[in-house]
């Protein structure tokens, strides 16, 4: 049978060259090879012209995190399940530790790191933030001012990464007078953007870019910046840094506008990627102006000072249990385009593994390792779970519809409920596999700011 075929797919190549008055030869049936496949090789060629170049190294910095690797990589194991077994077993233990250097954008995946008074070091000291003008009031009166954004609004923060290099006096490059040791590190921020395309020469090079982005499995071409982590006196002053008020939910904190560091080119493609039309900027918490935590926090005249934050949202550290994440995964409607739930969607900065699910509803101090946490309430939840955090798309529904169903839990709020919110008692240090000891239990009620 296959002898026939081949024959008759040779007799139809045969007949189609004779319509055009060509013989089957070698030569022929190379010519014609590379002929279909110079487009291929064309466009293989652009896109190798126009990969991107890694910038060197912040000059006498390392980089921190977990590289090529992830603990999370079982994160959806049924065995961290309330019934998989290993959530009833004891040492309860932290599985995964994350910051986030800029609120709502992407996280950096820590093995160990310090726990300060504002929460784990180098988390959510920066944010985004659009200026806003208000409607006007019946009196006439308007109001213009810098507002704080997060994934609530514009989802595609998610896809912006970054990543903390930290002064490292054993790399030969160091300085202490170099630009990034002086500012205590460096924030790299890199985002997605496809720039147009069309047949001039920057539209076939920008076409050069996406084919060098797919050729490594990036979704799009890559754009990156570099930010000061604390900058001195002296680049604020050289730089012209802005001081002024921003506002992050009731707060209006008087923070660094660091809108200076960023190109004017790069900080339209910004706006692009996220969908913001207002004038965007980024800011730094000014570490002598730290916000001031109250309603459920320990008091000062308990333990000594006021708890404090960055740009955090409430408190200093939120800490989150694999099972009860798989337990709301559990009853995601089968019809739900979200099958299944990553811890990321939560946001923590804290994940366990070993108690069983919502076990920690009740928590209200803990030691994690030699730390000792003063839990301060439950994290009440928005539509921010609803953000895929690898597509940076929203689900209209879920998982904040299930959750609705059977997590309002706090007669404080008539919000779902899932994590807890966090308040450290001193300075430490907490690492992956640490264990996770209850040091006492109780009620909680939620106090809105």
């Amino acid at each position: 049978m296959a002898p026939n075929i081949i024959d008759d797919l040779v007799n139809s190549i045969q007949k189609t060259w004779g319509d055009f008055g060509f013989d089957i030869t070698p030569l022929n049936l190379t010519l014609t090879f590379l002929a279909l496949l110079l487009p291929f090789l064309s466009a293989y060629i652009l896109a190798l012209s126009q990969q991107e170049v890694p910038l060197a190294a912040p000059a006498g910095c390392r980089k921190i995190g977990l590289r090529g690797r992830t603990n999370l990589h079982d994160q959806f194991s049924h065995k961290y399940t309330s019934n998989g077994g290993t959530s009833t077993t004891k040492p309860w233990t932290v599985k995964a530790l994350f910051i986030y250097p800029i609120k709502s954008c992407g996280p950096v995946e820590l093995e160990k790191t310090d726990i300060v008074t504002t929460g784990l070091r180098y988390d959510r000291q920066f944010t985004l933030a659009q200026y806003s003008t208000s409607l006007p009031t019946l009196q006439g009166k308007v109001t213009s001012e810098w507002k704080f954004i997060t994934q609530r609004s514009f989802p595609r923060l998610a896809k912006v990464e970054t990543e903390i290099w930290v002064p490292d006096p054993s790399l030969p490059d160091y300085d202490k007078d170099g630009e990034w040791v002086k500012s205590q590190g460096c924030v790299v921020v890199r985002f997605p953007f496809t720039p147009d395309t069309d047949f001039s020469v920057q539209g076939l090079k920008n076409i050069g870019k996406i084919l060098a982005a797919k050729l490594e499995w990036k979704s799009e071409p890559m754009v990156e910046f570099r930010l000061p982590f604390n900058p001195d006196q002296e680049r604020i002053k050289n730089k012209q840094y802005i001081k002024e008020n921003m506002k992050i939910w009731k707060d209006s904190p008087i923070a660094l506008n660091m809108g200076c560091e960023i190109p004017d080119e790069i900080m339209a493609q910004l706006k692009y990627t996220l969908g913001v039309t207002n004038p965007l900027t980024l800011f730094r918490i000014d570490e002598e102006m730290y916000r001031e935590v109250y309603k459920c926090a320990p008091k000062k005249k308990d333990v000594g000072f006021q708890p404090t934050i960055g740009m955090s949202d409430s408190y200093p550290i939120h800490i989150m249990n694999l099972a009860s994440v798989h337990d709301v995964s559990s009853r995601l409607p089968a019809n739900s385009s979200v099958s299944r739930l990553s811890a990321l969607r939560f946001r923590p900065n804290v994940l366990i593994t070993g108690p069983p699910a919502f076990d920690e509803d009740d928590w209200k101090e803990a030691r994690i390792g030699k730390s000792l946490l003063y839990i301060s309430c439950r994290t009440t939840r928005c539509k921010l779970p609803n953000v895929d955090p690898e597509t940076g798309t929203a689900d209209r529904n879920e998982p904040g519809t299930t959750l609705l169903k059977y997590r309002v839990i706090d007669g404080g709020s008539k919000s779902a409920c899932l994590g807890m919110q966090v308040t450290p008692i001193g300075e430490g240090e907490i690492q992956v596999g640490d264990t996770v000891k209850v040091q006492e239990r109780g009620e909680h009620f939620f106090l809105s700011q």
